[in-house]
Order: C-alpha cells, then structure tokens, then sequence
C-alpha cells in the first residue's frame, strides 16, 4: 500500500511538473492581438498642461523654439568660471546669503550670483579696457611666469 501511494505520488507530480513547463511563456507562442485607436494606424498622444488649450502649448512651443540660440552643446559651458576650494576658503564665506542691491552701498557688497555677468573673482566690477583702432599693431607683452612655493617639507621632492 505504501509503495502504491508513493508511485502514484511520482506519477502526478511528473504530470504537473510537465504541464508547467509544456506552455509556458518562454515556448515562443505569440499572442495575436490588434488594437486600432479610432481607425489610424499609429497611436498619437502629447503633453499638454493643465489649465492650457492645445492651441495656448502650441504657441509657447514656438515662442521658446525661437528663443533658443543655435547648438549650445557645441560652443560648451563658456560663461562658467570654476574656482578651487583654496580660493572659496580664502573668501571667507563671503556672498552666502542674498543682498538686497538697492540697499547695498556698491557693486562690491553685492554677491557676484546677484550681479549681472557676475563673476567670483569680481573681474565684472573692474573696468574693461575699449581696444583701439591700432591695437592689432603692438606687440603683446609676454606673461609673467608664476612663482613656485617654496618647499617647507624636506621629505617631498
């Protein structure tokens, strides 16, 4: 009796283990279905904001296509200028919290990101130089090599 139960126990499980994998979903059988959305052949959907009409999205689209100046990924990020932690740290938290320009006595006391063209090391401030109408003519004067520090730690080469 023990053994007839086992066998037949065998048995089934086999059947249900063949039955799993006979139809499954890695079989390759495809399901045939077609979806038509109101008689085209392609599905078309758009974003469109709340509280606007597609005619009031459609001519913000445009007005911001215009605004766009030609490919910026090509010129790459010109107006940036970065500063190492060194300089941030000599600034001594300076330009962390916003200034009210009106109330401010000069461009200085304003932080650069509040400025206009601002920059971190103030050169907007400074006054630029208008070129001549001969300056193509003269001769640049060559740059000052930078000074190396001197070395404190006799261990470093």
């Amino acid at each position: 009796m023990n053994s007839l139960v086992r066998n037949l126990f065998l048995v089934l499980s086999l059947a249900v283990l063949l039955e799993a994998f006979s139809s499954s979903s890695f079989s390759g059988s495809q399901l045939q279905t077609s979806v038509q959305n109101g008689g085209s052949s392609s599905l078309s959907m758009e974003y469109i904001p709340s509280g606007m009409s597609k005619k009031e999205w459609a001519k913000l689209k445009d007005k911001e296509k215009k605004g766009k100046k030609g490919n910026l990924g090509k010129s790459g990020i010109t107006s940036f200028q970065s500063r190492s932690f060194d300089d941030w740290q000599k600034a001594g938290g300076k330009n962390l919290f916003p200034v009210d320009p009106k109330k401010a006595k000069s461009q200085k006391d304003v932080p650069y990101m509040q400025r206009k063209g601002g920059s971190a090391d103030d050169g907007d401030l400074k006054p630029k130089k208008k070129a001549g109408l001969f300056d193509f003519l003269k001769k640049k004067e060559p740059e000052p090599e930078p000074e190396t520090k001197k070395k404190q730690n006799p261990w470093t080469f």
